[in-house]
């Protein structure tokens, strides 16, 4: 049995760090078939995820936040290439912290991470500022209700121990002030337990008028980790 003081060590990041998804990895754990084809989306802390670009090639309306924006996309590439060993390395180390149906390897995993950069580095320099908004939670430079939907994927509870639960509050009380729904997932953190921000932000939420439910979502990577936050007015 593995020792509980060994368990963080499996994930040892630096940070938070730049490794984006696909955009059929975002219909399945944000559960995106009930969205309108027309709604405008934001993807907060999209990092490096081709969801933006590929989402917007079939007519969405997605537009990206991140403070990577700030930099050139070979710069964002460099960091990709920084923490790719790492990731790989914890993610093999970890391997049985993971349902592996979807993806079957790592290294198909890792395949799927550098085509989801590649995609959205060929879509990026033509379109920053535009659909990538340079950008950073809890402080989004939108107006009140500008979106219909807000995501936030892979950042909010899974860095945990990086973000304290004052940050998360106001994190998605700012996603719901842009927006009129919100989802985020996963609700576990790096080491595959479930966050113990969750239950303070949801009292939070529901303490300001904001109506918060778990919903499950057909995705499941992390063990355990099968629902979204949704939020919206109550």
């Amino acid at each position: 049995m593995i020792k509980e003081r060994n368990r963080t060590r499996e994930f040892a990041l630096e940070g938070i760090v730049p490794w984006g998804r696909r955009l059929e990895e975002y219909r399945a754990f944000f559960a995106l078939d009930d969205v309108a084809p027309g709604a405008s989306v934001l993807d907060a802390g999209g990092g490096p995820a081709s969801f933006a670009a590929e989402a917007c090639a079939l007519g969405a309306n997605v537009v990206a936040a991140d403070p990577i924006y700030e930099l050139p996309g070979e710069a964002i590439r460099q960091g990709f290439e920084a923490t790719r060993a790492a990731m790989m390395e914890s993610l093999r180390i970890a391997r049985y912290r993971f349902r592996w149906s979807r993806y079957g390897s790592p290294e198909a995993l890792e395949r799927i991470r550098c085509e989801a950069l590649e995609l959205f580095l060929a879509d990026y320099e033509a379109r920053r500022g535009t659909r990538y908004v340079p950008a950073s939670l809890p402080h989004l430079p939108f107006g009140n209700d500008v979106f219909d939907l807000a995501l936030s994927s892979h950042l909010l509870f899974l860095y945990g121990d990086d973000l304290d639960c004052d940050f998360h509050v106001a994190a998605v009380r700012e996603l719901a002030r842009v927006a009129r729904e919100v989802r985020i997932f996963p609700l576990v953190n790096l080491d595959g337990r479930p966050s113990s921000h969750l239950p303070a932000v949801m009292a939070e939420l529901e303490a300001a008028g904001l109506f918060a439910d778990l919903v499950p979502v057909p995705f499941e990577f992390q063990i355990g980790a099968t629902r979204m936050l949704r939020v919206r007015r109550a």
